[in-house]
């Protein structure tokens, strides 16, 4: 395979996990109309963030010393600062809170992932200095054994960081050969069949909690017997690979029209919430979605990716970036002192 085609590959497959996203996140308010909405819910919970934070060991690098945590700071420390000031703001005036007091160090909705990201990146400082079987069967552990610990919670979400943990691990050490195995004779038809596998788990799975896909509660908080806790996160960690198998193994590997868009997923990820929330503060949960607007909920989602990841909003916020560094310590200073 070509360094085109790799890279084509890679950015389909963020491309339409970034739109899997978007549409979970549009779907959340009608989960309770119907079943069906319920398990396909779910059912992309189980592996599309995995796979994303996959992706993101996949591509990750060695951290040296120095610069490379600048780079990690300048990266997803200050746009999580900016990004979490902002959306406070942003639903105090849409009528979501009560009050614009700015909490940081409970991360706003999606922007978990940004600090997770950031608190990732540094583990590797630990993870890289161990073997790879070494670095996942830890990593593996600290997942299981993080939610029998009340005070790893949502603040700085340390609860999903440790949750998700293992997928950036295995992303990390995974070899670089494009995942040639999914080509392997046994595994091709094999893995053809496990989104449907994991769908029809989550169909006749009755005792689903939220927090079992989300991972941003120890197990006390959402059940009734924590200690079974850490083998039921196993079970979602193994259906999380499956799903990340599944997934890959139908991502085009050619070069698509939608492939350039592939580039920017982390901006769409930062930006959906200004159009999610808002509609969510329209009340739009209080409708009951109907066939069709549930067609129109998946095309909305393909056209608010594909606008959020084109090139123009991607140039406006290269230049805000490079800003920021030098306008967010005067914003905070400005809050903590007003």
């Amino acid at each position: 395979m070509s360094q085109s085609q790799r890279t084509a590959y890679f950015d389909n497959a963020k491309f339409l996990l970034m739109i899997l996203v978007v549409f979970s996140h549009l779907l959340q308010s009608f989960i309770g109309d119907h079943k069906f909405y319920h398990d396909l819910y779910y059912f992309i919970f189980t592996f599309h963030m995995p796979a994303f934070v996959f992706l993101s060991g996949y591509f990750a690098k060695p951290l040296t010393k120095g610069s490379k945590v600048a780079v990690l700071i300048q990266k997803f420390l200050l746009p999580y600062l900016f990004f979490q000031i902002f959306y406070i703001v942003y639903y105090w005036l849409i009528g979501l809170r009560e009050t614009p007091k700015i909490q940081l160090l409970n991360p706003q909705w999606a922007l978990w992932f940004l600090l997770s990201m950031f608190f990732w990146q540094l583990s590797l400082f630990v993870f890289q200095r161990l073997t790879p079987k070494q670095a996942i069967i830890l990593s593996i552990a600290l997942s299981l054994g993080a939610g029998y610990l009340p005070f790893l919670n949502q603040i700085l979400t340390l609860q999903r960081t440790f949750v998700f943990l293992p997928f950036f691990i295995i992303g990390f050490y995974f070899p670089k050969n494009d995942m040639a195995f999914l080509q392997t004779s046994r595994l091709r038809w094999l893995s053809v069949s496990f989104l449907p596998i994991i769908y029809g788990f989550i169909a006749v799975f009755h005792g689903m909690n939220k927090y079992m896909v989300f991972g941003s509660k120890p197990y006390e908080d959402y059940l009734s017997y924590p200690l079974f806790g850490g083998p039921l996160r196993g079970v979602f960690f193994l259906i999380g690979l499956m799903g990340i198998v599944g997934f890959m193994r139908i991502v085009p590997r050619e070069t698509m029209f939608f492939t350039k868009w592939g580039k920017n997923t982390l901006l769409v990820y930062l930006l959906q919430g200004i159009f999610i929330k808002g509609l969510r503060a329209l009340n739009i949960m209080d409708l009951n979605l109907s066939l069709l607007g549930f067609v129109t909920l998946m095309l909305g989602s393909v056209l608010l990716t594909i606008l959020l990841a084109s090139k123009p909003i991607h140039k406006i916020y290269g230049r805000f970036e490079h800003g920021l560094s030098f306008v967010l310590p005067g914003l905070l200073a400005w809050l903590i002192f007003m």
